[in-house]
């Protein structure tokens, strides 16, 4: 009998000067030619770490005998989002070109590839989506960040998810620009409370050292769909999201839809930020959707 819950691999897939950045491949019983599901997890790109898939995803690897494939990134304010799409391009690169010398050929089937990924790790998708070349066959954004300029990360939040505030104190060292780079840190690490701390300052767009102007809007989603397309999308936001206001999603759907791209929105009533990570939650249609684009 497969196993539902499948054991991850660590496997280095990028070094910079000294700073290993790790990816998480979770791989289905006698893997044979299987498509990938590349997933970045989420935390304002300030925190987090390739470990925290959510149970429906690592239920999925058996259940559609798919590879699913979590990295982590270098975090900012650190490094900026210039430097953070540059990991996900060489992610990708990697995943095409080298992860069969690390797990064996015919293991994966790289050319077919959904890249997926939760809050800010949605936002990774989508500009995966927009300027990879080629292109992944589907994005699966869910509750994605779109835009670090939008009115939602732009005035002052409360803390999402009836949490509280951050220790400042506890925190400080995580959000000087000038600290130690890092790809990942551990749930229980003070850094955790970095997303809190933005919400309550709306600095996104600085701590990600978006640049000014022209060059700033290449990192907004919605603003690049027409001149630089996307692949098939299906889209997951609940309308009572408090870390990721629902209008984010809806901008870029918007588009799509206008543009005449092909996309889907499962836009939940009533439904919080990191509701997938619940034991119930399946979102069959979205890997229905994924499935039918890797063929």
């Amino acid at each position: 009998m497969a196993s539902s819950l499948p054991k991850g691999q660590t496997i280095v897939y990028k070094t910079i000067n000294e700073l290993t950045v790790p990816l998480e491949i979770y791989l289905p019983d006698n893997a044979k030619n299987v498509p990938c599901l590349l997933w970045f997890h989420g935390g304002g790109l300030l925190q987090g770490i390739r470990t925290s898939v959510s149970p429906h995803m690592l239920r999925a690897v058996n259940k559609y005998n798919i590879a699913v494939i979590s990295a982590d990134y270098r975090l900012a304010p650190q490094v900026g989002i210039a430097e953070i799409y540059e990991d996900v391009r060489d992610c990708v690169h990697f995943i095409r070109n080298n992860l069969a010398k690390q797990i064996g050929d015919g293991v994966v089937n790289p050319d077919r590839l959904a890249v997926s990924g939760s809050s800010a790790g949605g936002y990774l998708a989508l500009l995966a989506g927009l300027y990879l070349e080629p292109k992944p066959q589907v994005l699966l954004p869910i509750y994605p960040i779109t835009d670090p300029l939008g009115l939602f990360f732009t005035v002052p939040q409360p803390p999402a998810m009836g949490g509280k505030g951050p220790d400042m104190e506890q925190l400080k060292p995580y959000i000087d620009p000038n600290g130690p780079v890092v790809a990942n840190n551990p749930p229980d690490s003070a850094r955790s409370q970095a997303y809190q701390h933005m919400l309550m300052s709306a600095n996104l767009a600085k701590l990600l050292r978006f640049p000014s102007g022209k060059e700033g809007d290449k990192w907004r989603v919605a603003k690049n769909i027409q001149a630089h397309g996307l692949p098939p999308t299906y889209v997951v936001h609940g309308d009572s999201d408090s870390a990721v206001g629902t209008e984010q999603a809806d901008e870029v759907v918007g588009v799509m839809v206008g543009t005449g791209a092909e996309v889907k929105y499962e836009r939940l009533h009533g439904i919080e930020h990191l509701f997938d990570k619940e034991e119930s939650v399946e979102l069959e249609d979205m890997y229905a959707f994924m499935l039918a684009h890797l063929k």
